[in-house]
């Protein structure tokens, strides 16, 4: 039997005549989709779950992560679903090859059809977050994110885009995509604002409906026949419309005006068949979405007519008031389906058979759940072709490229061209400058190979091309010179200056940011720019970023401003647009749109909204100029303004926070403890940190430029850390503290201290911040504060990190002035 859907939906959309809810809001425009029922599906569905114990029932419910699970696991435990997290590969090797990845789809997939004795056989489904490509993935191809996309208003590229992914992920024998998101992203402080084509929900409607099309084929056509995927329609509801761009934030507004901006998008998901929708981390109006009964289950399942499963994001059942990531029988009530518990799914499996064993959860609920993750595995066809076969290789590669080399041209929006700048003729001499320039995990963004995504590691993209090697590549054809790197400069008079700066990679709520100024607190583009002006050439800046930015001051230094969002690995498509054609035409016009109106202040005004310098829907062709010259009240301060001179000083909170930055290493090179992240509070807002043993290795806060810490000294200040001890540390574990011999006796307690820490609970450390940057004498220019050293085996977790001016060290952890 093919993977082809007979209950079509079919979109009715308009306003949504309701009885009156509590809590909710008559008429509230919620999108309805009618949907005729498949009977034979239907009855196919009841007959598996009739014959499935409450055991196996509640194993279908769970979703563990495949670096937490085995398949002997998946078959002992009768799970229904397995996933890979950002940056999780088969046996931890981020170059797996395509082979590796199938061998252990089949590995998954065979050991969940000999779960149970005597019941049915049930398919496992396995989900990734392949969101601009299968990125998780060494060799794919990787697509602009969402944001360039938007740029694009091209619904059918989106399509082709779904579809191509679909055949990347569909070769690696995963059955299962986390994508598209449809937040319609208001506020861009929000660190998941690429994520989201625009700020208008008219175009998140369009394109998301387009992507969810291209990754699972059309209802009656092609629907969920190979090489399609299941998607996800994510995250309902309201995620993009936080207060100050929070991420798992609380989007506080009216009924009405969650449904027509950010439920919008979801009556097109619908009616274009997608078959899971994932619940967000945030809340509205103070309840957090993954317990709030009457959006999830009364709006989307019974209003909006929704039959497949909804599935909860990472934990994030464990943030609803009264639950903890291992028990929460509010969100199964409020009509989660399948949730995600990466790490600890054997206790939440035993919690959940308890309560529903005592009757603390309707078998009702449980069947619900289980039917709608039967039929979603029914329609993709997963019962009948149960093991996906993968494939040795990644398809199409070269057809992929090209198709992402297009969809990077379409992206650009041109904000500037003064005198005509652009195109650069080929034969000319062209310098190529900025740490985006050569770098195709700066240009690629978040969630590229890691959660976080990568930068400075292109032999990590073997088929990818940087923007730099794309500008040489078509203007040393035509016979022009191009030196790449300040550091190329002398002796070299370039006709042009291409100068590559941008956000550094980021995802989720690491990329918050409390102001819209690029690089607040450093000026280091601006540095650069400043540099170039004594070339006396004309400079054109590429912006790399996830979000429009307040960038006035870098406009005001360049004669041509590029916005190229976050490309992907196919820097090439940037150059043609730049480099004009051998015969001094054009090669390819801007035709780039922006998706988000540009902020004119890097701050909102009085009513919260940011003023615009470019509208949404702004961009110029090379038949425009652009601005003149553009105010720059609120530019970037110096460090030293940064720094604050009363108060506390957080330096890192999950993230580094500017100039800090998280720095491992070990003796000779070898031996670096390795950091991932790991969870506290929320998502990713800690790291861990593992010493293999046998060579010393350090963690440290460096601070580029260095920092006079030297007012804090004074007030006696202390560092205070945030630490847990995932498992018994060593002895020698401790803070090198460099103002010896005051320090020694505060060495040797801090150590204690360290070793003494009880496994598994957070607990705060404050130590003399003179004890840790050598003394009085050294506290005027801190380049590295060392916090933890050590040459054995040992694993703990790092919180938050701050300097507190008004708290006293720890008993013993004081130096002596």
């Amino acid at each position: 039997m093919t993977r082809i859907i007979t209950a079509l939906l079919v979109f009715i959309g308009g306003l949504a005549a309701v009885p009156a809810i509590a809590g909710s809001e008559e008429h509230a425009p919620w999108p309805e989709v009618e949907r005729s029922v498949d009977p034979e599906v239907e009855r196919f569905v009841e007959d598996v779950l009739s014959k499935m114990t409450l055991e196996r029932k509640i194993g279908q419910m769970i979703q563990a992560e495949i670096q937490h699970v085995t398949p002997d696991e998946v078959r002992e435990y009768g799970l229904g679903s397995v996933l890979n997290g950002g940056g999780s590969f088969p046996a931890r090797d981020d170059r797996a090859p395509v082979s590796d990845w199938a061998a252990l789809s089949r590995e998954f997939h065979r050991a969940a059809l000999e779960a149970g004795d005597g019941e049915p056989a049930v398919p496992l489904i396995w989900g990734t977050d392949a969101v601009h490509g299968h990125t998780n993935v060494f060799g794919a191809t990787v697509f602009p994110h969402n944001i360039g996309l938007g740029a694009t208003r091209d619904a059918d590229l989106v399509r082709e885009i779904g579809r191509a992914t679909a055949e990347q992920v569909t070769a690696t024998g995963i059955d299962w995509n986390f994508a598209p998101t449809l937040a319609v992203a208001r506020d861009a402080r929000w660190g998941r604002t690429y994520e989201s084509f625009s700020s208008d929900p008219s175009i998140v409607s369009e394109l998301g409906r387009a992507a969810i099309l291209g990754l699972q084929g059309a209802p009656g056509e092609d629907f969920l026949a190979s090489p399609h995927v299941v998607a996800t329609a994510k995250h309902f509801v309201g995620d993009g419309g936080t207060e100050e761009g929070v991420d798992q934030g609380d989007a506080r507004m009216s009924e009405a005006e969650l449904a027509r901006v950010h439920g919008a998008p979801y009556g097109p998901a619908l009616e274009a068949g997608v078959q899971t929708v994932m619940a967000s981390f945030s809340s509205w109006n103070g309840e957090k979405m993954h317990g709030n009964r009457y959006l999830l289950t009364e709006v989307l399942k019974h209003r909006m007519g929704f039959d497949g499963f909804i599935v909860g994001d990472w934990n994030g059942h464990g943030q609803v008031p009264g639950c903890t990531v291992t028990d929460c029988l509010q969100a199964v009530e409020a009509g989660v389906d399948l949730f995600m518990v990466p790490e600890d799914w054997k206790a939440f499996r035993d919690n959940l058979l308890e309560h529903a064993r005592d009757g603390r959860v309707s078998m009702e609920r449980i069947d619900d759940a289980v039917r709608r993750i039967l039929r979603v595995k029914k329609r993709a066809g997963l019962f009948d072709d149960p093991v996906p076969a993968g494939a040795g290789e990644l398809p199409d590669a070269e057809a992929h490229r090209a198709l992402a080399r297009r969809a990077v041209r379409q992206s650009l929006v041109l904000l500037k061209n003064a005198d005509g700048v652009l195109p650069i003729d080929p034969a000319s001499r062209i310098l190529v400058v900025g740490d985006g320039a050569d770098d195709i995990g700066k240009q690629s963004g978040g969630w590229t190979l890691d959660w976080q995504g990568t930068k400075g590691a292109n032999e990590r993209f073997p088929n990818g091309q940087s923007i730099a090697d794309g500008i040489a590549e078509l203007a040393e054809a035509a016979g022009g010179q191009v030196r790449i790197g300040e550091e190329s400069a002398e002796g070299f008079e370039p006709d042009v200056v291409v100068a590559v700066i941008g956000e550094d990679p980021y995802a989720e709520g690491q990329g918050d940011l409390d102001t819209l100024e690029f690089q607040a607190g450093t000026r280091e583009a601006l540095d650069l720019l400043d540099r170039l002006e004594a070339l006396d050439v004309p400079v054109v800046t590429v912006f790399l970023s996830g979000r429009p930015m307040w960038v006035n001051p870098e406009l005001n230094r360049s004669e041509a401003f590029v916005a190229a969002w976050l490309p992907g690995s196919e820097g090439g498509g940037v150059a043609d647009v730049l480099i004009g054609a051998p015969d001094g035409g054009v090669r390819h016009d801007f035709t780039g749109r922006l998706p988000f109106a540009w902020p004119a202040s890097p701050a909102p005004d009085a009513s919260g909204e940011f003023p615009s310098l470019f509208p949404l829907g702004y961009g110029l062709t090379y038949a425009g100029g652009g601005p003149g010259r553009l105010p720059e009240q609120g530019m970037a301060p110096r460090l030293e303004d940064v720094i604050p001179d009363h108060g506390d000083w957080t330096l890192f909170d999950g993230q580094p926070r500017s100039p800090w930055r998280l720095v491992v290493n070990g003796h000779n090179n070898a031996g670096a403890p390795e950091v991932e992240l790991t969870d506290r509070r929320v998502q990713g807002d800690a790291r861990r940190i593992t010493w293999a043993g046998g060579v010393p290795g350090f963690v440290a806060l460096a601070a580029r430029p260095p920092v006079d810490l030297s007012g804090f000294v004074e007030d006696n200040a202390v560092l205070a850390f945030d630490v847990r001890a995932d498992a018994a540390l060593p002895e020698d574990l401790a803070a090198p503290l460099p103002c010896e011999p005051d320090c020694a006796a505060a060495g040797r307690t801090l150590q204690s201290a360290l070793a003494g820490l009880p496994v598994g609970d957070w607990q705060t450390i404050r130590v003399g911040l003179r004890c840790l940057v050598g003394g009085d004498a050294g506290a005027g220019n801190v380049e590295t504060i060392r916090l933890f050293d050590t040459a054995q085996a040992a694993r703990l977790s790092l919180a938050d990190v701050r300097i507190e001016r008004d708290r006293r060290p720890d008993p013993g952890l004081a130096c002596v002035p």
